[in-house]
C-alpha cells in the first residue's frame, strides 16, 4: 500500500470536503475512502450582532474536547468534524450556538447576552471588559435608575443603586450637591473621602451639571487594583461616566419630557396658640421657681406685655375682642382669664408651596455614516424648592462626534456647556425651617392692610415681607472642551489614542439688601449691604495611551496599554462689599458710600503622570491584570512622586471542560472566584503651597501703616501621599443560565501615613504642623444580586436587583500625644466604678479619635428615667450633684456648697433636682453628674445600606420601583430637641410637649416642659444649645432606621423580653439594682402617646461567647464578686445558727444608698424585712422570716440575669426548687450549663434532665 498516495488523497478530500466539492476517486484503496467519509476541518468566522469579528470564541465539538478560538479576524479551523457533528460556539458575554456541521463553512452570528457576564464594563482610559473576564470590584449602574429617577443630579441617584457608596444630602435644597464616600472613606479628617469623578475623560469636581439623560453608562470603581490606574487622586474611588454618542445609520431626533410633582411634609406638628400659651406659661414659671425669674408677662408671645403679640388678661376694655374672633381661656399660672387670636399655620402659606413642580425636557439628534457620527442634545430642567424662593434651573447643551479622516485615523471632538441658577435664603436653611414653622402663634404675620408684617428681624417675620428686600442671585456656568484621535498603528492590534480637554467652572454671586423696617424698630435699616462673589477655576488636561490587543497560540489573549497625562489646576476667587448705597434703585457694588470687604486669592497646582495596565486571559479561564501610576504632583516636595501599582486575578471556573460535562454545569452556570491587591494615593489634605510656606494677614491687616503679615503655618518639606493599600476577595455566582446572579465582594483596606495635623508646644508659635502619623482600616462586605424571575414569551418579564454593604473602620496609628491610646479630641470619662491604688477614679477616653477606636462615635449622657416624685428623687438622687446643670439633690439642701461657702439651697445659680428632671447615669457611682458621665451612644455611620429594585415589563410598556435603606447608625433630632427644650424662649413648640413629664403624667419618658433648658435644667441639652451632636441626652438621639417606632433609652440594650410582674414583684423602692439590670420599653402611637410595652433585661451587653449563642457578655463579666463573699458567708452563718445580720445589711445598704438604707432602717434591714403585702404570694422571692429566704432573696436581686439562679435554689434544697420555680422531681437533676454544651459537642445533658 502506497501511504504517501494514501495522505495526499485524503488531505485533498478534506479540503475539498469543507469546500463543497464532491470529487470522484478511482483506485482509492479502502482505507482512504472510509477515512475521507468520516472527518473533514470545518471552518468558519464568527461576528457579534454589529457585525464586528469576534476574537478568542470558544469552537468546540459537543461532547468533546476536540476545539479551537476564532482568530484576530474571527475566523476558525477545526479539523477532525464529521457530518452531523454538533459544533458549539460560545463567548462570555454571550449567548451560546449550536449548529449542525452539514459540510459548509459557517457564518456564525452571536447575540449579547442579556445575563450579568454579557456586561461591558469601563475600566478607565478607554478600556472596556466584559463582566465575565473581569478581575476587579467594578460596579455598573442600573441605566433604568436615571431614566426614571426624578433628580437634578445623578450623583443622587447612586444611593442604594451601587454597593459600597454612601450618599449623603444634607440639604433639600433643589439641584445641591451630594457627598459621596465609597467604602467609609479612607481619611480622618474627611478631606479626602470624595469619589474622582471623570466623565468622559475628563475629570470634574461633580455630576452636578450633568444632564442625566446625556449618559450611557455609571461606573464605579471600588478596588485599589481598579482605581490604581487613577493613581494619586483615586483614593475615594472613582466614578466613570460615559456620555451618548452618535451610531451610524439615519438620523434620528429624540424627545423626552418629564413633569413631576412634590408634596410638601412639614414632619412635626406645631401647638395651637392655646396650648402654645398654656405650657410655655407653665414652662417659664417652672423656670421662675427655680431661678427666681419674674418676666413672665414680658415673654414675647405668651405673655400679656407685648404690642406685636394678640395675648391679654380679659377685662371689661377688651372684652368686646371675643367677638371679633379671639378666644379665651384660663391662665395655668395665674388662674385669670386670658383672651388670644390664633394664627397658627398662617405663616406656612408664605414659606412653603403645598405642591411643587418639576419639568425637565430633553431632546437630542444622533446619526452617522461609516466615515463619521455626530450626537448633539438640549436640555431644560426647572424645580421649584418646596421653600417659596428657592429653586434650581438648569439649561444643558452638548456636541459631540467623530470622523475617520483615513481609514487608519479617526479624530474625535466634542463640547459640553451648562447655566445654572439656585436662589437661595437670605438666612440659614435650618434657622429658616425652624423659625417660621416654629413662629409664635399668638403673632400676627399680617398687617391690618393685609401686607406681610416684618416682624422682629430678617430671620423672624413674614417671609413675603423680606424676599424681595432681601436679593439673592447667583449662576453656574460650565464648559468642557475636548480634541482627540485614535491612530491604528497596526490595525485591530496597536492603537495610539491622544485627548486634550479644557475644563472651566464660573460662580457669581450677588446680594443686596434694600432698605426694611422690622416692627420693633421705629426707622428703617438703610445699610444697604452689596455684595458680589466670583469663583473660577480650570482644568487644562492632557493624555496619550497606546493600546496592543492580541492573541497568541490560539489561546493567550492579551490587552495592554501605556500612557501619560499632564494635569493643570488653576483656580481664582473675588469678593468685595459695599454700604450705604443712597437708593434700593442700584444693587451694584459703585453705589456703596463705603468699601466694607475686598478680598482675592489665586492658586494653581499640577500633577503629571505615566501609567500602564496589562489584562491578559487564558481561554477566558485564567484571568490576570495588572495596572500601576506613577504620579508627581506640585503640592510635595521632597517625597513627591508616588507609584500606585495594583494586580488582580481571577478563574472562570465554569469554562473548564470538566465543569461544562458536570450535571450541574446547566444550574451553576457561572464560578468566578477573584482577588486583588493594590496601592492608591491622596494628597487632598495638603494646600497648593503650604509645603513652600503660607503667610496670612494679621487680624489688624495693617502694622505702622503698613500691610503686615506673619508666616502662619510650620513647614514639614518631608510630607508624602497618604497610601491606601487595599486586598480584596470576590465571588461571581451564576446559576440558570445567569438568570439568577450573585456578585460578592470582601476587602480589607489600610490607609497609612494619614495626613493628619501634629499639635506643638506653645513656645513654637505654631498650634500645630502637618505631618504624615496616621493609619486607618477599612473592612467589609458588599453583595449584589440580580434575578430575572419571569421571562414570558408573551411579553411578561420581571427584573430585581438588590445590593447590601456593610462596613466598619479602625484607627490604627494616630501622631503622638500625651493620652492613651494617642487619642485626638474626644472627651475622658470615668471607667465605671475602677480606682487606682490611692483611691483615684480610673479614666478612659472616648468619641473623638484613637487608636484602636473607630470613627463616628456620639457622646452624651445616657437617661436612666424620670423621676416620678419626691420618693423617686430621694430614692436615686437624694445625696446627688449634678455639676453640669448645677442642681443638688434634695438631702444637700441645707448643707455646705463648697463652690459657694453657702448652703445650697442658697447657692446663686443652684437649683433643686426635682420630680419631672432626668435620672442621669452615674457612671462612676460617686454622687456626682458631670463630664466623667459621658458614655458613647451611638454612631453617625449606618453598619449597613442598600438598595432593591423592581422592573416589571409587559411588551412596551414597563414598571420600575426602587428603594434604598440605611441600618445601625445614630440620629441626633436637634428640632426635637431645640423645640422641647424651648431654646429660643418664645417660639412655639412641637406638639410632643404633651407628652413631657406632668403631675397627671408622671410616668413620661420625656423630663418636664421648662423655659430655656439649656440654661435651666440641662435635661435635654446638657452642654450646648444644640448645635453640635455631642453632650446631650440619650432621650434625643434616634436609631436611624427607626423613625416610626420609638423605644425609651435605645443604648445598650439587650432585647429579651421578660415577665413584667418580676420587675413589679422583685425589688424594693429604693433598691438600685433595679435600674441597672432591667428597662422599662415603650412604643410610640401613631397620636404620638406613649404605649408601655414591657420589661427588657439591660444588665449585660456585648459579643456573644465563642460556640454558643445562648447568652451575651462584657468582655470583664463579673465571675465572682464581694456581695458573693457577703452572702456566702450569711448563709455559712445560718447553718451554724449566727447571725447573719452584719453580712446581709451590707448588701442591703449598698444597693439601696446608705442615706436612703438609714432612713428606711426599720423596713428594709434584716430581719424587718417582711412586708406581708409585698411577700404574699411572690413568686421569686420571699421576706427575712426565713433565713435561708433572706440570703436567696438578695442573691436573686444582686445576680439577677447572671446565669447563679437556679444553682443557688438547687444548693439550698428540693423545697425552694419547688416553691420558686415550676420544676418537677427529674427538673432536680443536677444539669450541664448551656455554654459548656456550646463549646463542647461531645458533652451530653444529663440523663434525664430534659424529659
Amino acid at each position: 500500500m502506497n501511504m504517501n498516495s494514501d495522505l495526499k488523497q485524503l488531505v485533498m478530500a478534506v479540503s475539498l470536503g469543507c469546500m463543497g466539492a464532491s470529487p470522484a476517486f478511482a483506485g482509492t484503496n479502502s482505507l482512504a475512502v472510509s477515512a475521507t467519509q468520516q472527518t473533514s476541518t470545518c471552518t468558519g468566522v464568527v461576528v457579534d450582532d454589529l457585525g464586528e469579528t469576534v476574537i478568542g470564541a470558544s469552537v468546540i465539538i459537543k461532547g468533546t474536547s476536540n476545539g479551537t478560538v476564532t482568530d484576530l479576524d474571527g475566523k476558525f479551523s477545526l479539523s477532525g468534524v464529521k457530518n452531523g457533528d454538533i459544533i458549539v460556539i460560545s463567548y462570555i458575554g454571550y449567548d451560546s450556538q449550536e449548529i449542525k456541521y452539514d459540510g459548509q463553512p459557517l457564518q456564525v452570528k452571536l447575540n449579547e447576552s442579556k445575563q450579568t457576564l454579557a456586561e461591558v464594563v469601563v475600566t478607565g482610559y478607554g478600556g472596556q471588559q466584559k463582566r465575565g473576564t473581569l478581575t476587579t470590584a467594578i460596579a455598573k449602574m442600573d441605566n433604568r435608575v436615571l431614566e426614571t429617577a426624578a433628580v437634578s443630579n445623578a450623583g443622587s441617584a447612586l444611593q442604594g443603586s451601587v454597593t459600597g457608596l454612601r450618599v449623603t444630602q444634607t440639604t433639600g435644597q433643589p439641584g445641591s450637591e451630594p457627598t459621596i464616600t465609597l467604602r467609609g472613606g479612607a481619611s480622618i479628617n474627611g478631606e479626602s473621602d470624595g469619589a474622582l469623578i471623570v466623565v468622559d475623560g475628563i475629570i470634574r469636581e461633580s455630576l452636578g451639571d450633568i444632564n442625566p439623560a446625556d449618559i450611557e453608562s455609571i461606573q464605579v470603581l471600588k478596588d485599589a487594583a481598579s482605581t490604581a490606574i487613577y493613581g494619586a487622586r483615586a483614593n475615594g474611588g472613582v466614578i466613570l461616566v460615559q456620555t451618548k454618542g452618535g451610531k451610524s445609520g439615519k438620523a434620528t431626533v429624540n424627545y423626552k419630557g418629564k413633569l413631576g410633582m412634590n408634596f410638601a411634609r412639614l414632619g412635626y406638628d406645631m401647638l395651637d396658640a392655646h396650648d402654645y400659651i398654656y405650657y410655655n406659661r407653665l414652662g417659664y414659671q417652672r423656670y421662675a421657681n427655680v431661678s427666681g425669674a419674674n418676666n413672665l408677662e414680658n415673654q414675647t408671645g405668651y405673655g400679656t406685655n407685648s404690642n406685636l403679640c394678640d395675648v391679654k388678661f380679659l377685662d371689661d376694655t377688651n372684652k368686646n375682642l371675643l367677638s371679633k374672633g379671639w378666644l379665651q381661656m384660663k391662665d395655668p399660672v395665674t388662674g385669670k382669664d386670658l383672651i388670644y387670636k390664633d394664627y397658627n399655620g398662617e405663616l406656612d402659606d408664605a414659606s412653603f408651596r403645598d405642591v411643587s413642580l418639576t419639568q425637565d425636557h430633553y431632546v437630542s439628534v444622533a446619526g452617522g455614516s461609516d466615515r463619521g457620527t455626530f450626537f448633539t442634545s438640549l436640555g431644560y430642567y426647572d424645580e421649584d424648592g418646596m421653600v417659596r424662593g428657592t429653586g434650581y434651573q438648569r439649561f444643558n447643551g452638548s456636541v459631540n462626534a467623530s470622523y475617520k479622516v483615513l481609514p487608519i485615523l479617526n479624530v474625535k471632538a466634542g463640547a459640553t456647556y451648562s447655566w445654572a441658577k439656585k436662589p437661595k435664603l437670605w438666612i440659614g436653611e435650618y434657622e429658616f425651617f425652624y423659625r417660621t414653622r416654629s413662629q409664635r402663634p399668638t403673632w400676627n404675620p399680617y398687617l391690618e392692610d393685609g401686607s406681610p408684617a416684618p416682624g422682629w428681624s430678617t430671620s423672624d417675620g413674614n417671609p413675603d415681607y423680606y424676599r424681595p428686600r432681601l436679593t439673592r442671585e447667583n449662576c453656574t456656568r460650565k464648559s468642557t472642551y475636548n480634541l482627540g484621535w485614535d491612530l491604528d498603528i497596526i490595525p485591530k492590534k496597536l492603537t495610539w489614542s491622544a485627548n486634550a480637554s479644557l475644563y472651566h467652572y464660573d460662580y457669581q454671586n450677588e446680594k443686596f439688601d434694600k432698605s426694611f423696617q422690622p416692627q420693633t424698630s421705629n426707622v428703617p435699616n438703610n445699610v444697604r449691604t452689596a455684595v458680589a462673589e466670583i469663583s473660577r477655576f480650570s482644568n487644562v488636561q492632557i493624555n496619550t495611551t497606546l493600546n496592543y490587543k492580541d492573541t497568541f497560540a490560539e489561546n493567550h489573549n492579551v490587552d495592554a496599554m501605556i500612557g501619560g497625562e499632564y494635569f493643570d489646576h488653576n483656580t481664582f476667587d473675588f469678593s468685595a462689599e459695599t454700604q450705604n448705597s443712597p437708593t434700593d434703585d442700584i444693587p451694584t457694588l459703585n453705589a456703596g458710600a463705603t468699601r466694607s470687604k475686598t478680598y482675592s486669592y489665586k492658586s494653581r497646582y499640577r500633577i503629571e503622570s505615566l501609567f500602564g495596565r496589562i489584562n491578559y486571559d487564558y481561554q477566558q479561564k485564567y484571568l490576570l491584570s495588572f495596572t500601576a501610576r506613577y504620579d508627581g504632583i506640585s503640592k510635595l516636595k521632597d517625597n513627591r512622586w508616588g507609584f500606585f501599582p495594583g494586580v488582580s486575578a481571577g478563574w472562570n471556573v465554569t469554562q473548564e471542560e470538566w465543569w461544562k460535562n458536570s450535571k450541574i454545569s446547566n444550574i451553576i452556570t457561572n464560578i468566578k472566584p477573584r482577588i486583588s491587591y493594590g496601592v492608591n494615593g491622596n494628597v487632598n489634605g495638603i494646600g497648593d503651597f503650604a509645603i513652600y510656606g503660607v503667610y496670612e494677614q494679621i487680624g489688624a491687616k495693617t502694622y505702622n501703616g503698613q500691610t503686615a503679615y506673619y508666616n502662619s503655618t510650620l513647614l514639614n518639606t518631608g510630607l508624602r501621599w497618604e497610601q491606601s493599600r487595599s486586598l480584596e476577595i470576590g465571588l461571581d455566582l451564576g446559576f440558570l443560565n445567569n438568570r439568577l446572579a450573585f456578585i460578592l465582594d470582601y476587602y480589607n483596606r489600610t490607609t497609612d501615613d494619614l495626613l493628619t495635623n501634629l499639635n506643638l508646644p506653645a513656645y513654637t508659635g505654631f498650634m500645630s504642623m502637618k505631618t504624615n502619623l496616621g493609619k486607618l482600616r477599612n473592612t467589609g462586605f458588599e453583595m449584589e444580586i440580580r434575578a430575572n424571575i419571569l421571562n414570558n414569551p408573551k411579553g411578561f418579564k420581571w427584573d430585581i436587583s438588590a445590593n447590601l454593604t456593610s462596613v466598619a473602620n479602625k484607627i490604627l496609628q494616630l501622631p503622638n500625644s500625651d493620652k492613651p491610646n494617642n487619642q485626638l479630641d474626644g472627651y475622658e470619662v470615668a471607667d465605671g466604678t475602677k480606682k487606682d491604688a490611692n483611691g483615684k477614679q480610673i479614666t478612659k477616653w472616648i468619641g473623638g479619635y484613637a487608636e484602636g477606636g473607630k470613627l463616628g462615635d456620639i457622646v452624651g449622657y445616657k437617661q436612666q428615667h424620670i423621676f416620678k416624685n419626691w420618693e423617686d428623687v430621694k430614692a436615686h438622687a437624694n445625696m446627688r450633684i449634678d455639676e453640669v446643670a448645677k442642681l443638688y439633690g434634695p438631702g444637700l439642701a441645707n448643707e455646705i456648697n463648697p463652690a459657694t461657702g453657702k448652703t445650697y439651697a442658697t447657692s446663686a445659680g443652684w437649683k433643686p433636682i426635682e420630680p419631672g428632671d432626668v435620672c442621669w447615669e452615674d457612671v462612676n457611682q460617686d454622687g456626682t453628674i458631670n463630664s466623667l458621665d459621658k458614655s458613647v451612644l451611638g454612631n453617625i455611620f449606618p453598619n449597613v445600606t442598600g438598595g432593591f429594585s423592581t422592573t416589571l415589563t409587559y411588551k412596551n410598556v414597563s414598571l420600575y420601583a426602587r428603594f434604598d435603606y440605611a441600618l445601625g447608625h445614630t440620629i441626633y433630632n436637634h428640632l426635637k430637641a431645640r423645640s422641647m427644650g424651648q431654646y429660643q424662649g418664645q417660639f412655639n413648640n412641637i406638639t410632643l410637649v404633651k407628652d413631657m413629664w406632668s403631675e397627671d403624667n408622671p410616668n413620661s419618658d420625656y423630663p418636664a416642659y421648662s423655659y430655656a433648658d439649656q440654661l435651666n435644667k440641662k435635661n435635654l441639652s446638657r452642654e450646648s444649645d444644640g448645635a453640635d451632636i455631642d453632650g446631650h441626652s440619650s432621650r434625643m438621639y434616634e436609631k436611624g432606621e427607626m423613625s416610626k417606632s420609638e423605644m425609651s433609652d435605645m443604648s445598650g440594650v439587650v432585647y429579651i423580653p421578660l415577665n413584667t410582674k418580676l420587675y413589679k414583684d422583685l425589688f424594693r423602692e429604693g433598691d438600685t439594682r433595679r435600674q441597672y439590670s432591667l428597662k422599662d420599653c415603650y412604643t410610640k402611637n401613631a397620636d404620638g402617646s406613649l404605649q408601655y410595652v414591657g420589661v427588657v433585661q439591660y444588665k449585660f451587653i456585648g459579643v456573644s461567647l465563642p460556640g454558643n449563642s445562648y447568652r451575651s457578655f462584657l468582655d470583664d463579666y463579673p465571675i465572682y464578686r464581694y456581695a458573693d463573699a457577703l452572702l456566702l458567708l450569711a448563709e455559712t452563718k445560718i447553718l451554724l445558727n449566727e447571725d447573719p445580720s452584719a453580712e446581709i445589711n451590707a448588701v442591703r445598704e449598698r444597693a439601696y444608698g446608705k442615706e436612703y438604707f438609714a432612713e428606711h432602717r426599720d423596713q428594709l434591714a434584716y430581719p424587718h424585712d417582711t412586708d406581708n403585702s409585698f411577700y404574699a404570694n411572690n413568686p421569686f422571692v420571699g421576706s427575712d422570716a426565713n433565713p435561708i429566704e433572706a440570703v436567696l432573696k438578695e442573691r436573686c436581686r444582686e445576680f439577677l440575669l447572671e446565669g447563679k439562679r437556679w444553682y443557688d435554689l438547687r444548693l439550698m434544697g428540693a423545697e425552694y426548687c419547688t416553691k420558686y420555680t415550676s420544676a418537677n422531681a427529674k427538673r432536680l437533676l443536677w444539669p450541664i450549663d448551656q455554654n459548656s454544651l456550646g463549646e463542647n459537642s461531645l458533652l451530653k445533658q444529663t440523663e434525664g434532665y430534659n424529659n
